[in-house]
């Protein structure tokens, strides 16, 4: 029973450290997971994170993350009002009492066997807890019910903060896209179609003064022949 005991305190431990590194990633960035963190960039998940959470938990979401009996259903009053100062705190809460379920799990898993009741309590669980019955109870509510529900919530308006500054890069790529085309049509009407119609008005100006100069004298006359074919 003891090493159930020992792979149990394992199997925590790495949960306890990969929820600790997601959240603290999505909090404040992550070079590897490639997350730039939420702080200061979103005013609904600093509020979720260290204002009032529950406001963005309705009840009908925490109960329909599991069907078990849903006995927690007040957020104000679960682990003495822990979401009422965010979901940082209600995790860094689960995370202290699982802590404590962790080390009292390693120190009976460490310990020798007795010899009296080897029987009777190789079944049975720890002889000392350094976790009270509400703490277990406030933990299990927390991760079965709440904890899932807020970072569901959690997921949901980080999912609209990324929607949200695509849009506003497609909108500046369309406004920037918008004056480029402007200005080429200002160009355009201002500088080249000017160019063009003086161009094209010198054309005629010069085939008119031609049409007027007898062929004869137009090739007898160099000068006269050479502007002859360039207007051509």
């Amino acid at each position: 029973m003891t090493l159930v005991y020992s792979a149990l305190a394992e199997a925590a431990k790495d949960r306890m450290e990969q929820l600790t590194r997601y959240q603290q990633a999505l909090l404040y960035g992550d070079a590897s997971l490639r997350l730039y963190g939420s702080m200061r960039r979103n005013k609904d998940l600093d509020e979720l994170n260290f204002g009032n959470a529950c406001k963005y938990l309705p009840l009908d979401l925490v109960s329909s993350q599991n069907f078990g009996d849903f006995t927690e259903r007040n957020c104000t009053t679960l682990g003495k009002g822990v979401f009422l100062s965010g979901l940082n705190a209600a995790v860094q809460l689960y995370i202290q009492s699982l802590s404590s379920v962790i080390t009292a799990m390693r120190s009976f898993s460490s310990a020798p066997p007795s010899t009296s009741n080897s029987t009777s309590n190789s079944t049975g669980p720890p002889p000392s807890m350094p976790v009270s019955a509400s703490d277990i109870a406030t933990s299990t509510a927390l991760l079965i019910w709440w904890l899932p529900a807020a970072f569901s919530v959690e997921t949901s308006l980080y999912v609209q903060q990324q929607i949200q500054g695509l849009d506003h890069f497609v909108e500046l790529r369309t406004t920037m896209l918008a004056v480029f085309i402007s200005a080429l049509a200002v160009c355009f009407l201002l500088m080249f179609e000017p160019l063009v119609y003086e161009m094209d008005t010198h054309v005629k100006r010069v085939r008119a003064l031609l049409v007027m100069i007898p062929a004869e004298v137009a090739m007898s006359t160099a000068s006269l022949r050479k502007a002859l074919m360039s207007a051509l």
